[in-house]
């Protein structure tokens, strides 16, 4: 008997290790890519207040990534409803201007109303919440696993928000497939027809309920203690299919936030952010014809994370009071910067240590014509890019030396990268930028051309050897290029342009 047991405790771990096996083949296999696309997002969803659109999950090179990505469009006072995900998000803000807020389990609502109503109504209920967030255009804002988030646009300028979800996150304890649980409506659940068409099992018969639909309605009428009537609303009982995710507030949202703030946003001041700015670091000098030495940044981020881990307490910075949001697009700090070449800022978590948590990531980069990025690669994570205005010559090489991508990536497409991949750019339009979803909390890179690249760290007898050539052409190859990465365009094709 108990050879028997031992017997068939034998056969199961041996399946279970093939299972496992096999999965991680499967999900490396994903990564041999012989050809990588730029690709536009092909669904879309219209609400009564704006729209969204994804690109389909299960495209080889998002799952090798093992990210989603989606585009959502918000016109004047449309509110995104609250909902949360299975898997961290990062969201670009690529235009417009806002709120937006999330819900921690367990934090204080911070927000009140005041506490005696106007003209002697009498006492009357006073609202009061979690803390509310502005954003604006250039923004990066971290939303963490199964955290309800919502956004509201009450400028006339729409707002055009890019998120980037990951999949792959270990907070993701579900299937790689992105899921949105939404806490109201009825609408079409963004990513749900990739689901069905990965043969997955489906959720419902009706694909537009929310999270609430599957009560019983006896049970919410005694969870929240109110009337028949308001359960049917909460679940989207009857409620018109088209008003969707993303829905209009008449006479706009009143939104219980600090009356200077208020004053700030409206003047289109950026005194805010600003200061967010000067607490994090103070600016770099521009260098002139060369790029902002990179070491400068690489010290200071060292330093403060060897700070931050001796004296880390767990205590730092709280879940309640954690900042979510900080700004990439137009930041008067970048930390790479040519005046002929063009601009790089990036995010991570010595920047906002909220990252840590999500272990993600971005980049913005902005390239003037001609001008061109050097051949690099990320050590550390998988990229997403994608091109917000303009376009650019992209080409991509895996590890056999062959090109995977070689072709334009224009305003509204996506390219991944995968990890070690390596990648160049060269502007093909006056003005190309472009922003990158990393999925690594303090992605590095390590740059194959320019000052300070692999190459030119190399032993110049090295370099000869390595590539068979005369120790006068190594030493052209190491120290020709005096740029780090960003590269102005030559001289003859400046003359071309004018």
């Amino acid at each position: 008997m108990a050879k028997l047991l031992a017997l068939s405790l034998s056969f199961c771990f041996l399946l279970f290790s093939s299972c496992f096996a096999l999965r991680e083949q499967s999900q490396q296999n994903e990564c041999q890519l012989e050809r990588i696309n730029a690709l536009e997002p092909d669904n879309r969803i219209e609400s009564e207040g704006g729209l969204i659109e994804t690109w389909n999950p299960n495209n080889r090179q998002f799952r090798c990534a093992r990210v989603a990505l989606s585009r959502a469009t918000l016109q004047r006072n449309a509110l995104r409803r609250p909902y949360y995900s299975n898997a961290p998000q990062e969201i670009y803000i690529q235009q417009g201007n806002g709120y937006f807020g999330m819900v921690f389990p367990g934090c204080p609502e911070t927000h009140e109303e005041p506490q005696q109503s106007e003209q002697g109504e009498g006492r009357r209920y006073r609202d009061s919440h979690q803390k509310v967030n502005r954003f604006r255009e250039g923004d990066i804002i971290a939303v963490p696993t199964g955290i309800a988030f919502w956004m509201y646009n009450d400028q006339d300028t729409p707002v055009i928000a890019i998120s980037l979800t990951d999949t792959g996150s270990s907070n993701n304890q579900l299937d790689q497939m992105p899921r949105r649980f939404y806490l109201a409506g009825n609408q079409e659940q963004e990513f749900l027809r990739y689901q069905h068409q990965q043969g997955g099992k489906q959720e419902q018969d009706n694909d537009g309920n929310n999270i609430f639909s599957g009560f019983k309605r006896d049970f919410l009428e005694d969870a929240f203690n109110v009337n028949r009537h308001i359960v049917d609303r909460l679940q989207g009982r009857n409620e018109d299919e088209e008003k969707g995710a993303i829905v209009k507030v008449k006479g706009g949202l009143s939104i219980i936030a600090p009356p200077e703030r208020q004053a700030r946003h409206e003047r289109g001041s950026r005194q805010e952010e600003d200061e967010d700015e000067k607490e994090e670091r103070q600016p770099s000098h521009h260098k002139s014809r060369r790029d902002e030495d990179e070491d400068d940044k690489e010290k200071r981020h060292s330093q403060k994370g060897q700070s931050r881990r001796q004296g880390d307490n767990g205590l730092e910075e709280t879940v309640c009071t954690a900042k979510l949001r900080a700004n990439i697009g137009s930041s008067p700090s970048p930390d790479i910067y040519n005046p002929q070449a063009g601009r790089i800022k990036t995010v991570t978590s010595l920047d906002l240590p909220v990252l840590r948590w999500l272990k993600l990531s971005a980049e913005h980069g902005s390239l003037h014509k001609n001008a061109m990025f050097v051949p690099h690669y990320n050590l550390n994570a998988n990229s997403v890019i994608y091109a917000l205005k303009g376009r650019a010559r992209l080409q991509v090489v895996n590890c056999n030396g062959n090109t995977v991508f070689d072709g334009e990536l224009e305003a509204g497409r996506a390219l991944t990268v995968p990890q070690n991949y390596a990648v160049a750019a060269k502007s093909l339009s006056e003005r190309f930028t472009y922003v990158a979803f990393k999925t690594d909390d303090r992605a590095s890179i390590a740059r194959l051309a320019g000052t300070s690249s692999v190459i030119d760290d190399l032993p110049l007898d090295v370099v000869a050897a390595t590539f068979n050539m005369q120790r006068n052409e190594a030493r052209q190859l190491k120290s020709n290029n005096p740029f780090k990465f960003l590269v102005p365009p030559r001289q003859s094709e400046m003359r071309a342009s004018a």
